[in-house]
């Protein structure tokens, strides 16, 4: 496999992997070995911060009940190797900058602000267009990620 050290999986990732089955984030769920660490084919630093696990937590608890979205959630913890990233003084300060800027939707900003603060080399999302236009990592879909890494 290529350099890929660490992956930055946007929260429709997970929500969709969860959720259906035959779908290409499903593939990469099973494939990072979230749903079982034997299936684990790509070994990577998942990348993670307050807000992917909140996302998670959010949607799952709508979607489905606040015991299934901690259930997802306490797979991410026992099953994956990952890298956390804190909010510290440097996020603080480009969020700052990137509010202002006005050059990515707020909602997009943490996500992205996880995968740089991270190191990020490959973002995989359904809706990484915004993130893309200001990356200096891979931005790529789930099925642009099936394509070039399984």
């Amino acid at each position: 496999m290529s350099n890929l050290q660490r992956l930055c999986l946007d929260t429709n990732v997970y929500i969709i992997g969860i959720q259906e089955v035959d779908s290409p984030e499903n593939q990469i769920l099973k494939a990072i070995g979230y749903f079982d660490k034997k299936d684990n084919k790509i070994k990577v630093e998942i990348i993670l911060s307050h807000e992917i696990i909140d996302q998670i937590r959010r949607v799952g608890k709508y979607l489905w009940n606040k015991d299934q979205a901690g259930f997802a959630i306490s797979l991410i913890w026992s099953r994956l190797d990952f890298y956390y990233v804190n909010v510290d003084n440097q996020w603080r300060e480009l969020l700052a900058k990137i509010v202002a800027e006005g050059i990515i939707p707020t909602e997009d900003i943490e996500m992205y602000l996880t995968a740089k603060l991270g190191l990020c080399d490959c973002f995989v999302s359904s809706n990484q267009g915004l993130i893309k236009a200001i990356a200096d990592f891979e931005c790529l879909t789930p099925l642009e990620f099936i394509a070039k890494y399984l």
